[in-house]
């Protein structure tokens, strides 16, 4: 798409307004038509409109949504403590206020081990409509047909558990709303996102840039090492739901080590998981959404063949 097709294609998402269970409001943008349904969880400190090229590859063949988790962009801020539960449960939110046949899953970055936990809660709640009393009522209506990991942040990698990385997250809370309150976060985000096209870096740059934005980044990640902690030491019933994991890999400067731990965890997570897949981005490194959309949207598409 040129400039002006991509702006055309943004005023042509539809807003949607998603009532949570605690009557906060969750803003969502949907493109597409038809009865598939594919909802797009971004990672950490990231608005909707990251997945803007993957929307555009998708609004053809299905019902894609995109929204602000709570805090981002016009959604409301969420109370709280801002765990992994917590954020699952505003997903399901949007799961649930678009009907649909078949469902997709697809989480970038942080937005992985979120949609994992929706789709084990999915799964299983699925399995009490199948064995309840409703059972003439069908799970059917909200069938998980796939679930697609975008260089997933990832239980298996050490490097989550590591010094340095809790050093790098406790410095990085109050420098982000100290730029926030200077004006400066806007356009570091902007910078940060030179690979996603415009109309979609300087809106999405703008949702995740607000002192309230600044402050959600920060109570999401207090709450990311011992996210993943659970998940290493619980691990999460996924069943036999179509998997695939897609890894960025190419390494930014001094990324290498970090770049290799993040692959083979992913390869491990596919491997252990019956059937699951394991798709290397060669193009890209985190920001595959960014680099390389036509493949994050065909491996979604490949799930609803």
């Amino acid at each position: 798409m040129d400039g002006d097709e991509r702006r055309r294609a943004l005023s042509e998402l539809s807003e949607q307004w998603v009532a949570t269970t605690d009557g906060r409001q969750l803003r969502a943008v949907v493109a597409g038509t038809g009865t598939d349904l594919v909802v797009l969880e971004a990672g950490l400190g990231a608005a909707a409109l990251t997945w803007g090229p993957v929307m555009e590859h998708l609004a053809p063949h299905c019902r894609v949504v995109a929204y602000d988790r709570a805090g981002y962009g016009r959604s409301d801020p969420g109370p709280g403590a801002r765990d992994l539960s917590r954020l699952a449960d505003d997903l399901l939110a949007v799961v649930g206020a678009v009907d649909h046949s078949r469902l997709v899953l697809a989480g970038h970055s942080w937005g992985g081990p979120l949609a994992r936990l929706a789709a084990a809660r999915l799964m299983e709640a699925a399995g009490s409509l199948r064995d309840g009393p409703d059972a003439r009522h069908g799970a059917g209506r909200r069938s998980l047909t796939g679930l697609v990991l975008v260089d997933p942040a990832d239980e298996h990698a050490e490097l989550y558990f590591s010094r340095a990385m809790r050093v790098q997250r406790a410095l990085q809370g109050p420098m982000l709303q100290v730029l926030a309150r200077c004006g400066l976060l806007r356009p570091l985000l902007h910078a940060q996102g030179a690979a996603l096209p415009e109309p979609y870096r300087s809106c999405a740059a703008g949702d995740a840039s607000t002192l309230t934005a600044a402050r959600t980044m920060v109570a999401e990640n207090a709450h990311v090492i011992r996210g993943l902690r659970s998940l290493r030491l619980d691990p999460l019933d996924l069943g036999a739901v179509p998997l695939t994991v897609v890894s960025g890999c190419l390494a930014g400067g001094g990324d290498r080590t970090v770049r290799e731990q993040l692959i083979q965890a992913h390869s491990a997570s596919a491997g252990a998981h019956p059937g699951g897949r394991h798709v290397r981005a060669w193009r890209s490194g985190h920001l595959v959404p960014f680099t390389e959309p036509d493949l994050v949207a065909d491996e979604i598409l490949a799930l609803l063949a």
